[in-house]
């Protein structure tokens, strides 16, 4: 499969697609909504006001109507566009010569590879919404809390670029690994099956602890940007009691979505090397 994944889809597939990518856009703008509101409404209540409430419960609806049509739809979506690549992928590779091994290995890569389209890319959306629009949202509440958690980007940019050469290596040492697994299995010989199990453990090993490496840092950054923008806001007697619940509500909003990009990174770095590899 030479072409990328997007390109061997059908216009209707790109339209399916576009169509759950849609909903799930919904769901994280009702998700950045809810701090606001749920502000506002503490705020109204305190004044005998229901309207901020209401406007709460409406957006729920909104979000739990569109999560239940999205949730039955994509799974269907995905799983069909598996069932026609798996396929397709099947008499490629065998067209090339490879092994069952790496046939087998290549389909179950090809199974990673829509996963990643099912889940991962909703989960950048909700990531990217999430940290862009907690950003926004600090700013419009209190500019020097806006500035602070800006300042974390840099921490956090630097160690995930570090951690993105890095993945792109040991992915592709583990996929290596995984496409002589059939071969050795065949075998049934006791210490080649526990050399490839060793190595497969090896990396995945390396992944983890490289991951935990950068989820510490991002962690440490995040953590001290947090401090600072508490002891500063908290100050300030100016904020309404619905202010501070939005304010804190995006702090970690943005604190768990900062943490979210290691495993991004991680997932975009093993799509590129299972591309590679379906291209040959």
């Amino acid at each position: 499969m030479k072409q990328t994944i997007l390109a061997a889809l059908s216009d209707g597939e790109r339209l399916a697609i576009t169509g759950t990518y849609t909903l799930t856009l919904l769901e994280n703008l009702c998700m950045l909504a809810y701090p606001a509101l749920t502000g506002l409404a503490v705020d109204g209540l305190l004044k005998y006001s229901y309207q901020g409430l209401s406007a709460l419960i409406a957006v729920w609806l909104v979000h739990l109507f569109t999560s239940f049509v999205r949730q039955r739809y994509d799974t269907r979506v995905f799983m069909g566009i598996y069932a026609r690549l798996a396929v397709n992928t099947v008499a490629e590779q065998s067209d090339r010569g490879h092994s069952t091994s790496i046939v087998s290995a290549r389909v179950e890569m090809m199974r990673d590879m829509v996963g990643f389209f099912e889940a991962d890319v909703p989960a950048m959306f909700s990531q990217v919404v999430t940290v862009i629009g907690s950003l926004v949202m600090l700013f419009t509440y209190d500019i020097e809390a806006g500035f602070i958690a800006t300042a974390v980007l840099l921490p956090t940019a630097l160690v995930n670029a570090w951690y993105w050469r890095r993945a792109r290596q040991l992915h592709r040492g583990l996929n290596d690994q995984i496409e002589r697994e059939i071969e050795d299995i065949q075998t049934a010989r006791v210490l080649r099956l526990r050399r490839h199990f060793g190595r497969v453990r090896r990396w995945n090993v390396h992944l983890s602890d490289s991951e935990s490496w950068t989820w510490t840092v991002t962690e440490l950054a995040t953590i001290v940007a947090l401090v600072i923008i508490l002891i500063d806001f908290t100050r300030s007697p100016s904020f309404s009691a619905g202010a501070i619940y939005a304010v804190l509500a995006y702090v970690f909003d943005y604190v768990e979505g900062l943490d979210n990009a290691p495993a991004l990174v991680n997932s975009l770095a093993r799509l590129q090397d299972i591309q590679t590899r379906l291209g040959h």
